[in-house]
């Protein structure tokens, strides 16, 4: 009876132990991109500079390197900083164009889209086609195909409510009654 006791509480102990490696080896692993790995790799280079510049002074400091030893190794190592500096430089100066270009694209993109012509009905304010809301006044805007300049019949108010409502709306935003039938088109 003790022997098996015994054996029950290793495999629970070898369990608890063993239970964090096996759940990070079937967690997926994050992906690096090349542009991350460049610049782990530059800011590995620039740091690894410093450090050595770091020892080298305090060995210095203690005497185990020479006055004319420290100031060659110094220069070096400080050619070594400086050149991993310019490199990051490079490497910070190529991702903000690129971040520059993707975004003036995103932004000629949106610009485009404001000139369908899609307005809001409230305030007038362009709209792109997939586009819910205003972003000024945040009115619920018409779908797509139905034309803002061309407004829609009038719809009674709500029966329940007296709330107004647009045509195509289904149900009321004051009190959530069903409506009837819509009067003007219904976006699909």
């Amino acid at each position: 009876m003790i022997i098996l006791v015994a054996a029950l509480m290793s495999i629970a102990a070898l369990l608890l132990v063993a239970y964090p490696i096996l759940v990070r080896a079937r967690s997926p692993q994050r992906v690096e991109t090349p542009a991350e790995e460049q610049l782990d790799e530059l800011l590995g280079r620039r740091d690894a500079a410093f450090q050595a510049l770091r020892d080298l002074r305090f060995d210095h400091e203690v005497g185990k390197v020479t006055d004319e030893d420290f100031v060659v190794f110094e220069a070096d190592l400080k050619h070594t900083a400086a050149d991993a500096l310019r490199a990051l430089d490079r490497w910070e100066a190529r991702a903000d164009r690129e971040t520059d270009s993707a975004l003036e694209l995103a932004i000629a993109a949106r610009a485009r889209a404001l000139a369908g012509g899609r307005r809001c009905r409230q305030c007038g304010n362009p709209a792109a086609p997939e586009d819910k809301f205003c972003s000024v006044c945040g009115a619920d805007l018409p779908a797509a195909g139905v034309s803002a300049a061309a407004p829609l019949a009038p719809a009674p108010p709500c029966p329940r409510c007296g709330r107004p409502f647009e045509a195509e709306d289904r149900f009321c935003a004051g009190c959530g009654q069903a409506l009837a039938q819509p009067v003007g088109p219904v976006a699909a």
